[in-house]
């Protein structure tokens, strides 16, 4: 079963706005090394990875749980993960090449019910570029087939179909690889199957792409956890991709991808990896969340030996002198006073108020 949300076919409400989700996880790739089955020809040094099924049922989970657009609730939430396993009370198929078109077929027809509706595809799990970029099912390289690149889906190629869709507003997440591989060089003909094809007169309003890094380069994750772009995408969503509208705090198509640039460099300086996120917003911008905890994450330094206090009202945040570590806190926007002091009050506390706005508030500051 791949259906996460409602809980059946028969719930889905297909004649009004919707928002339909359609979210892969691969991480058990049972032909490439440590897999359970016969190895690929060709495993262009790709092996086994733990963040995929981890962040896919993280993000899964917040938009059963968390999602919010009175002018677009919730349609369908489709998932499909590797190894398979369970979501809730439901047992989720794996996130094979048959499962995958399967889905997308299903998803596509969802989308397809209006043009009001949001089209939300994110994948996480082995990706590469070679002249396209390719996501690649837990099937790959199945040394059963002639053709070895058979369980490989041509994203571009995918995202271009889908403007065959009725759904005028697509938003695409891909948390995976964009490198050249080298062994994948010395392939020709190489092809990945682009799942829906479409006609030059097909348009579509909005068709916004979000990638985990830049073209040519790795995307990262901690073993076992969700991955960095997972993380960025969750803290945006869930409150620092927000701008004020009307009295209310919306996530955007493009407030988000202003926000995703920024929290990723965020995590990068605080893991120490090269992050970059390569954020699209193409087309006209499109509401897809309401928060109800905006947030800004605020990344404070100064010397150790001096206490870095952030405070408003009586919510004060703070990090203690002798810490060789920032002040990393997330606060709600609005004004705030930074307090720098010394200790032993050898020199003038530094003081300055601060409007703090979603997504980032960073800020060094250094005592005479």
């Amino acid at each position: 079963m791949s259906l996460l949300w409602p809980q059946s076919e028969a719930k889905i409400v297909a004649d009004g706005p919707a928002l339909h989700a359609l979210i892969i996880g691969a991480g058990d790739y049972p032909h490439l090394p440590g897999g359970s089955g016969p190895l690929a020809r060709d495993d262009l040094g790709l092996s086994q990875v733990t963040t995929p099924p981890v962040t896919a049922k993280k993000i899964a989970e917040w938009f059963t749980g968390s999602y919010k657009n009175p002018a677009c609730p919730l349609g369908s939430v489709e998932v499909l993960l590797s190894p398979a396993q369970k979501v809730g009370q439901k047992k989720i198929d794996r996130a094979s090449m048959t499962n995958i078109e399967k889905s997308f077929d299903k998803w596509d027809k969802r989308c397809g019910s209006s043009k009001e509706n949001v089209a939300v595809f994110y994948f996480c799990g082995h990706g590469l570029n070679k002249v396209a970029q390719f996501l690649l099912p837990d099937d790959f390289g199945d040394p059963a087939l002639p053709d070895e690149w058979e369980n490989c889906i041509d994203f571009d190629g995918m995202r271009l179909g889908m403007r065959a869709c009725k759904a005028q507003t697509q938003v695409y997440f891909v948390d995976a690889c964009r490198e050249t591989m080298f062994g994948a060089l010395t392939h020709v003909g190489v092809q990945g199957k682009r799942l829906k094809s479409a006609h030059i007169s097909d348009k579509v309003a909005t068709s916004a792409a979000y990638f985990a890094t830049t073209q040519g380069n790795q995307a990262f994750g901690p073993p076992g956890e969700v991955t960095y772009f997972g993380q960025a995408l969750l803290k945006c969503l869930n409150g620092a991709g927000t701008a004020i509208s009307n009295g209310k705090w919306l996530v955007d198509t493009y407030k988000l991808s202003e926000a995703l640039g920024k929290v990723m460099e965020h995590l990068g300086k605080l893991s120490g990896e090269f992050l970059i996120a390569d954020p699209q917003p193409g087309g006209l911008k499109a509401v897809l969340h309401e928060s109800q905890e905006p947030c800004v994450i605020t990344y404070v330094t100064a010397d150790k030996t001096a206490t870095i206090e952030l405070s408003s009202g009586t919510d004060v945040r703070m990090r203690p002198a002798d810490q060789d570590t920032p002040l990393v806190e997330e606060v709600p926007p609005g004004m705030w006073q930074l307090k720098v002091t010394s200790p032993n009050g050898e020199f003038a506390p530094f003081q300055e108020p601060a409007f703090l706005s979603p997504p980032y508030f960073d800020r060094s500051v250094s005592l005479p």
